[in-house]
């Protein structure tokens, strides 16, 4: 197994921030990876995750999409113009809820969610197939107790000394 690298700000195996620097650069490289390998189909990330979820979930509502991808309003508005603009999703007004909008993909954007599947499915092949059954299942279960740590309220902080 390769030693962890360096980060900017020290070694991950002994200092905490750097673990996390380590692990944001881990995943600005993913992203990386899987934006080239989606780039042909003239999507990114962000919007292949709006896309599998609506595949997977949809039609739903904005906020209950933005729920789901923990995105917040902004961000959630800004990938369904884009989308929108690419003739990948439609927002429709919810027939339940005349306020909201129900996102739906177009029949160009159940397409590009199936090609970006495939296209997904082998950048990640390249980044986590090499991983054992069991580092996998580790790994897995980490990543869940980060973020079920990140998302518990921190404790609040003392009063700094006078």
């Amino acid at each position: 197994m390769p030693t962890p690298p360096m980060t900017a700000i020290g070694d991950p195996n002994g200092d905490d921030v750097a673990l996390g620097m380590l692990l944001a650069t881990a995943h600005q490289h993913a992203r990386r990876v899987l934006d080239r390998a989606l780039g042909h189909l003239g999507i990114q990330t962000r919007h292949f995750g709006v896309l599998a979820a609506l595949d997977r979930h949809g039609p739903v509502s904005q906020r209950e999409l933005s729920s789901l991808l923990d995105l917040d309003k902004s961000t959630m508005v800004r990938i369904m113009d884009e989308l929108e603009r690419h003739g990948l999703a439609v927002r429709n007004r919810d027939a339940r809820d005349r306020r909201a909008y129900a996102i739906e993909l177009t029949p160009r954007g159940r397409a590009t969610v199936r090609a970006s599947g495939e296209a997904a499915a082998r950048a990640a092949a390249r980044l986590f197939g090499g991983l054992a059954p069991t580092d996998r299942e580790r790994l897995v279960a980490m990543l869940g107790e980060i973020i079920a740590r990140a998302a518990d309220p921190p404790p609040a902080d003392p009063a700094p000394p006078r």
